[in-house]
């Protein structure tokens, strides 16, 4: 007898999937929020992270270094050792505090260490054939994280939400990248950038440090596509002292 196959979750289904992960990301703290969108990685050292020839010494190659980081360090770390450029979040100078951990910029001579982070794989508002290119980008980077594909708003919240706290990256798929780059870009945490071609692109990726492309895969191949998601997975460029400040409003009382 053949079997019936499983059954396709409805639009409403998968929204209330979405809310529900973003409910948890928010108030269960950051154990649970690199949880709902695991990393791949196997339990032990973080990616990024190798260890040094003393046993409680700990390398990060990251720049940027979350709390989710520290939190897959090897047990009994008691110094970690940073470029020093890094930039380490407030919740990760909290949790290394309250775990005793010494950070060094880069004093010890210690073997490089792989640069690695989440990279996170949307689509909204995409034509079916979008998948070819998400196919690809899934084999050539192993462990990309794929978000359910629902409304423009709740992805880029999720994204969002996953870039503040792992400092993930990621790649957006739409029919409407104008409509996804301002939305993305109201985000304190996400600095999203588009262009039509790979060299336009990643060249705005590195000025900006983006972490997020936005893409309409209908002017991409495949082939283009996981070409540049391979390379934005390795950029690393520092962010420009433009961009470092918080924003500030124009000072005006009209609005």
């Amino acid at each position: 007898m053949t079997p019936h196959p499983a059954p396709v979750p409805t639009p409403d289904e998968i929204r209330a999937l979405v809310a529900e992960v973003i409910r948890r990301l928010r108030t269960a703290g950051p154990a649970a929020g690199t949880a709902a969108f695991p990393t791949g990685a196997a339990s032990g050292a973080a990616p990024g992270v190798a260890s040094g020839s003393a046993p409680p010494s700990a390398r990060i190659a990251e720049r940027v270094i979350a709390v989710a980081t520290i939190d897959r360090l090897p047990a009994g770390t008691a110094r970690i050792v940073v470029d020093p450029r890094a930039v380490i979040t407030p919740s990760a100078r909290e949790r290394l505090a309250d775990l005793g951990i010494a950070v060094d910029r880069g004093s010890a001579p210690m073997a490089p260490a792989v640069v690695a982070r989440p990279f996170l794989l949307a689509r909204v508002d995409c034509p079916a054939d979008a998948a070819a290119g998400a196919v690809r980008i899934a084999r050539a980077l192993p462990g990309v994280q794929q978000l359910p594909a629902t409304g423009m708003t709740d992805v880029i919240e999720a994204l969002s939400l996953q870039a503040s706290r792992d400092a993930a990256r990621g790649l957006l798929f739409t029919g409407r990248p104008a409509v996804a780059l301002i939305l993305a870009n109201r985000s304190r945490s996400l600095r999203a950038v588009t262009a039509r071609d790979a060299v336009a692109l990643l060249a705005a990726a590195r000025d900006a440090a983006a972490n997020l492309l936005v893409v309409n895969p209908r002017e991409w191949s495949p082939g283009a596509l996981e070409r540049v998601a391979v390379e934005f997975a390795r950029l690393d460029a520092a962010l420009p002292t433009e961009l470092a400040a918080a924003a500030e409003g124009c000072g005006c009382k009209s609005h």
